[in-house]
């Protein structure tokens, strides 16, 4: 902790990032503030960083988001602050592209009218399915006299350009937005957090996953059918869904046709909905808590994939890593056979685990094609870590000395630039390991008493009646003893 005397203080409104922007082996720490700061420090010795910090025109209350979405193997920044603005920085602090949201739903001439009222945290994801990332984020503007109104942003996070077609930015209306009071926006005026956007992909078709991790970073298109003749599950455009909870309303969309499904849930929704398999169904559940402590459980028709969940809160992983799964440019997850659920009777856990690396220019960077793959039992005991420099599909055996019991094992993927992704499952190490000892005890007298039947069967087998035994004429040492005196 160091003290400042600079007296121009500043509030940090959000958690801090933290990676290994420009690739040098160390990790830095990115935080906004509310006077519009953009710190980049060093995370060791917390000296800043050369070029920054950058100031924006208004505070930064959103955590700030990194991932390499551009294929020069270097991260790339995004910042929001709380007047409508995203910006994207290169690991230098330069300016890539700047999007002023609000030019997006009204003139130029009339944006001095408007007020950003509310914003959630960004999130990134494939949202059109055309293998590029894209950052969502929703709005809450005041228009004066038109009162209030929430808008779902999907741009490009390569260029900052609005995705084709003119489902997005999307105006979302619900019946408490509508009967609300306006906002007075004043001196007092503290800026709404809303719930972050959730990016899942609710098709019931989801074959295409593993061709997609395998795309070697190039553009991807799919579009889901149905032979049947049926509208499928989750509809027929490509791309993911983004679960927006708003009021008291689930708002689903597909990303790649701008279809919208409402749900009312009849509590107040503030915190970010969850994805997961909670029911054991291998279907693909949506998670809700609500303002008055209720949680609430969808089920879909959405086959379960460890790349398709979300289940760390604002985060898809406990550090850094704010993407959907599968759209990320790197990940790692476990297979199906090593993911379902069994008593392990032995020394060794055997795991079979897939990196991918979807980065376009990682061929020509093989300084960065490093993994570091770790293992950990109960989210902190570290059971296993190796060094892997080719994505493909491996298999480790991993022990567990802390002894027999029910395991966590988490799998974890750190990259060169020290982003996270993980993967998780559950196993039991030996919890019956008695059962051994039982078999050392009754298996000898088994076999013993096998023995001792099949011995007697054979002596039963033999005749050796006195009544039909035929004398020979010798005696027991071999001599006559037909002429012996009486």
């Amino acid at each position: 902790m160091r003290e400042d005397n600079s007296k121009l203080g500043a509030f940090a409104l959000s958690s801090p990032t933290i990676a290994d922007i420009d690739g040098d082996g160390s990790s830095e720490i990115l935080m906004g503030t509310s006077m519009g700061f953009l710190y980049v420090m060093d995370a060791r010795n917390l000296f800043v960083k050369d070029n920054w910090p950058v100031q924006f025109q208004y505070a930064i209350e959103s955590r700030v988001l990194v991932e390499d979405v551009r294929g020069d193997t270097n991260l790339e920044i995004f910042v929001a602050d709380v007047g409508g603005n995203v910006i994207c920085l290169d690991h230098t602090g330069k300016k890539i592209w700047h999007r002023n949201l609000l030019y997006s739903v009204t003139s130029q001439q009339k944006k001095e009218n408007l007020e950003v009222t509310g914003s959630s945290p960004m999130v990134l994801g494939d949202v059109d399915g055309d293998g590029v990332l894209d950052l969502v984020i929703l709005l809450q503007i005041k228009n004066p006299g038109q009162g209030s109104s929430h808008y779902l942003f999907a741009i490009s996070a390569d260029t900052g350009n609005d995705l084709a077609g003119k489902a997005f930015p999307m105006n979302i209306w619900t019946k408490e937005l509508a009967s609300r009071k306006d906002i007075n926006v004043g001196e007092d005026f503290v800026h709404v957090k809303l719930p972050p956007p959730l990016l899942v992909d609710m098709h019931g078709d989801q074959d295409h996953i593993s061709d997609y991790i395998k795309r070697n970073g190039t553009k991807w298109w799919n579009r889901h059918s149905d032979d049947s003749g049926a509208a499928p599950h989750g509809g027929t455009a490509g791309g993911l869904h983004v679960v927006q909870p708003i009021d008291s309303y689930l708002v689903i969309v597909e990303g790649g046709s701008g279809c919208t499904q409402s749900i009312e849930m009849g509590e107040k929704i503030d915190s970010a909905v969850q994805a997961d398999d909670v029911h054991g169904t291998n279907k693909l559940d949506l998670v809700i808590s609500t303002v008055s402590g209720n949680v609430i459980t969808l089920e879909s028709e959405a086959p379960f994939h460890p790349l398709n969940v979300w289940n760390n809160g604002e985060l898809r992983s406990r550090t850094n890593a704010a993407v959907h799964g599968y759209s990320a440019s790197q990940g790692i997850f476990v297979h199906e056979v090593s993911r379902q659920y069994r008593d392990i009777f032995g020394v060794y856990v055997p795991v079979t685990f897939e990196i991918f690396d979807n980065r376009p220019n990682i061929q020509n960077e093989p300084d960065k094609r490093k993994y570091t793959v770790e293992m950990k039992a109960s989210t902190s005991l570290l059971v296993f870590r190796k060094d892997i420099e080719l994505p493909g599909i491996y298999t480790e055996r991993i022990y567990i000395p802390h002894g027999p019991g029910y395991y966590q094992l988490s799998l974890i993927l750190k990259t060169s630039h020290g982003l996270i992704y993980e993967d998780s499952f559950h196993v039991g190490y030996n919890v019956n390991y008695m059962s051994g000892f039982s078999i050392l005890l009754w298996l000898p007298l088994t076999i013993a008493t096998i023995c001792v039947f099949l011995m007697g069967a054979k002596r039963q087998a033999q005749n050796w009646d006195d009544d039909d035994f035929q004398s020979n004429g010798q005696g027991i040492l071999g001599g006559s003893y037909g002429n012996l005196p009486e």
